[in-house]
């Protein structure tokens, strides 16, 4: 089973139509899709302007989803603090794009931690890195050692057994913190 499988198997009975979920990366909108059916709003973001348009065209039946031309780091200024029940990362680059425009880890980590902070109590973060793909490796081992170090609770960690396949990390909020 490959990552995504993995993720919308987990993910499904954890959303409802009256949830607001967040898409960090829409890419080519496989998740933005997945999560249109299930939730009452989705909010997807996207530095790339064929990335939008491509999951534009995916979702075009939908209606409860709002789309955002910028970068994760400034989820805060589109979505409030306790309304996303859960927030979701597919990190790198967009698939059948040229590669020159990728998720970079300094800023992952500010939409991370934006995001945790923003994200309501029994809420879940999901995020995969894919560790072939450049600068993968960096972005994984910082935001690893990120959650590692703050003890944020990793309810499932999927990785298949092949080198270098992509890693999964599904993280729950269980309680409000104060250090964030």
């Amino acid at each position: 089973m490959n990552n995504n499988t993995f993720i919308h198997k987990y993910i499904k009975p954890l959303i409802g139509k009256t949830d607001t979920v967040v898409d960090m990366t829409a890419g080519n909108g496989n998740d933005t899709l997945f999560l249109a059916g299930l939730a009452g709003k989705v909010i997807a973001f996207d530095i790339s302007q064929e990335a939008l348009r491509r999951s534009k065209e995916k979702t075009k039946d939908f209606d409860n989803i709002e789309f955002h031309h910028a970068s994760h780091g400034d989820v805060d200024l589109y979505v409030k603090k306790n309304e996303a029940s859960l927030f979701i990362f597919n990190l790198g680059y967009l698939p059948g794009s040229d590669e020159k425009t990728f998720t970079q880890k300094d800023e992952t980590l500010k939409a991370f931690r934006k995001a945790y902070g923003l994200l309501r109590k029994k809420g879940y973060i999901i995020i995969t890195f894919y560790l072939r793909q450049i600068g993968g490796y960096d972005e994984y081992y910082l935001l690893d050692d990120f959650i590692k170090k703050n003890k944020l609770q990793i309810l499932e960690a999927y990785h298949q057994d092949k080198m270098d396949s992509p890693i999964t990390y599904i993280i729950y909020k269980s309680q409000s913190r104060t250090d964030e």
